[in-house]
């Protein structure tokens, strides 16, 4: 009820004791009157109550309420591939180098105190510092162990196993090929761990930072299922054990998620907020809305269609940041016609990407030559030729391939999210391929466990999709199409394409590993198993009274190093 209806009903509440008494019915009202004045009373009270927003409440609090766009899949680091439970996971884990909240280059002693390497950086030693899980036991080399020989274990089923590749033999071992004995993973004793990689790898501190390479309780997975069992409820919240900033406290399904910080976390000190609430909201439009209506402190992402009303209305809360990131249309090369690379080609030629950053995007995007965005040193993109000429092309590609000016060609699918860019995206794209091709296509939107199920499942034809980098270097984008790689879900592998990848492993230079890199994006793109569209930019609304949130690249900002002021 408003502030004015609980005003008038106490009035009313009033005027009807006062017309009671004048028609002699005073003992009735005397009696009533105890119970009369506790409501009246509650009424005044409610209508003169606390106008503060949600936001302030929570500030006030010592709370951070941050938008993460759709429920988490997972929090067990070795099953979650979603950026949303990635997030959530870097607040309750640490591994053993934490980030830098304003310089992703910078990178800071977590669980290990320190580290050396021999010569050529192949043989990595880390002394980890005397650190505690939030049940109290001690963190120790054996955890780390531990956990990457389940990441890794062929029985597993891994879908970033591929991010402990350099381990010394550690891809054969997911493959089935080697015994765990021979992967590059040893703890020397219970404070020191020795890495041992298959080449130097000039990005290894980087890399660390990811998730999957921080450490799980080995003695909470084996209370709860075991090592190899993927069911197992270790990550939920009753069961959680963790040794980063913050712990698991609640998760109200399609609500909220609350993590409170952990006073066992061995910098608890320096946490600058008493907990985090994750809100799962998937509509950008819904989520900026609540923005404006004070109940979060930083979205996720404003909808192009509201980027101009965001602007206005909140400058001192506009964000736009260069993200490294690329969305992209996957194509399923498992189901004809897209097992034939004409089609597949013929498919993205048709794409006006300019058209797309300028009319669906709105500008918070630059439209994608290759698929690793520019950034770390690294620079694949080129100039397109004119819109014209590359539908032509893309008609000769399909007249070739059986269908010309599309006749024949079958009704494929284009799956996306519920979330409405994607949909406004692909209504657009479907729109380009009938007016250049001659071919309809259909949309179906998911919700995103469903979405998600398809995809690793290979039960689409057309996904819309993005990736964001893991970590600050190219091979975190062309790594992700290694043949039978968890996360590629196209069906397409090249063996020239692999073996350009195993040479920028054992590059003798930065400048010789980055040629190959390139090399293999080249594989990639001329066989056309995906279609980049554009590299994203990371558009959000941020209370100005949050402090400590600074412009990233991969977006990795260290919550504990956030805080909202009341």
């Amino acid at each position: 009820m408003s502030g004015g209806g609980k005003w008038m009903f106490c009035f009313l509440t009033y005027c009807s004791l006062a017309h009671r008494v004048l028609c002699g019915r005073i003992v009735r009202v005397v009696k009533m009157l105890p119970f009369m004045c506790v409501c009246v009373a509650a009424l005044l009270l409610s209508g003169c109550g606390d106008s503060r927003s949600s936001a302030e409440k929570a500030a006030e609090q010592g709370v951070l309420i941050v938008g993460n766009n759709q429920e988490p899949m997972s929090l067990d680091p070795h099953k979650a591939t979603a950026v949303a439970d990635g997030k959530i996971i870097a607040a309750l884990l640490e591994g053993l180098v934490r980030p830098d909240a304003q310089d992703e280059t910078r990178i800071h002693p977590g669980m290990a105190e320190r580290w050396e390497h021999n010569a050529d950086a192949t043989v990595w030693t880390f002394y980890l510092r005397e650190a505690c899980w939030s049940d109290g036991k001690p963190v120790t080399a054996h955890d780390f162990v531990y956990a990457y020989h389940r990441l890794l274990h062929p029985e597993f089923g891994g879908k970033y196993a591929e991010m402990l590749y350099p381990l010394w033999h550690a891809e054969e071992f997911n493959r089935g090929t080697r015994t765990w004995e021979e992967v590059g993973v040893k703890a020397l004793d219970d404070r020191r761990l020795q890495l041992t990689l298959t080449c130097p790898t000039p990005h290894l501190l980087h890399l660390l930072l990811h998730f999957t390479w921080c450490p799980v309780p080995a003695h909470a997975v084996e209370a709860h299922g075991g090592m190899l069992d993927r069911r197992s409820l270790w990550s939920r919240v009753g069961n959680w054990v963790g040794n980063g900033a913050y712990v698991l406290d609640s998760h109200h399904f399609n609500d909220y998620l609350l993590v409170a910080a952990n006073p066992r976390y061995w910098r608890a000190h320096e946490v600058r907020n008493r907990g985090i609430r994750f809100l799962p909201i998937v509509n950008g439009y819904t989520e900026t809305r609540m923005f404006m209506d004070g109940k979060l402190h930083i979205s996720n992402n404003v909808p192009p269609e509201l980027l101009a009303v965001a602007r206005r209305q909140r400058p001192d809360a506009y964000c736009q940041d260069t993200y490294y990131c690329t969305i992209f249309y996957r194509l399923n090369t498992k189901r004809p016609p897209l097992d034939d690379v004409r089609v597949r080609r013929a498919l993205a030629l048709a794409v006006d990407r300019d058209s797309l950053v300028n009319d669906v995007v709105r500008g918070a995007g630059r439209a994608a030559s290759c698929f690793t965005p520019p950034g770390a040193g690294y620079d694949h993109s080129f100039a397109f030729a004119p819109q014209g000429e590359r539908a032509e092309l893309a008609r000769r590609l399909l007249a070739e391939a059986g269908y010309p000016d599309g006749k024949g060609f079958p009704v494929l699918e284009i799956m996306t999210t519920s979330r409405d860019v994607q949909r406004i995206m692909a209504e657009t794209i479907q729109a380009m391929w009938q007016r250049e091709l001659g071919i309809h296509v259909e949309i179906r939107a998911c919700e995103w466990t469903a979405y998600k199920a398809a995809q690793q499942n290979g039960d689409y034809d057309i996904s819309s999709s993005s990736w964001s980098g893991d970590y600050l270097d190219p091979a975190t984008f062309v790594e992700l199409w290694r043949s039978g790689g968890g996360n590629n879900c196209t069906g397409w592998g090249s063996p020239a394409f692999d073996k350009a990848l195993n040479e920028a492993r054992r590059a003798s230079s930065s400048a010789v590993r980055l040629a190959c890199l390139c090399q293999a994006e080249s594989i990639m793109l001329e066989a056309q198993p995906v279609i980049p569209l554009y590299w994203s930019e990371r558009t959000y609304l941020k209370s100005p009274a949050v402090e400590g949130w600074y412009p990233l690249l991969l977006d990795n900002h260290p919550l504990d190093a956030v805080q909202v002021k009341p």
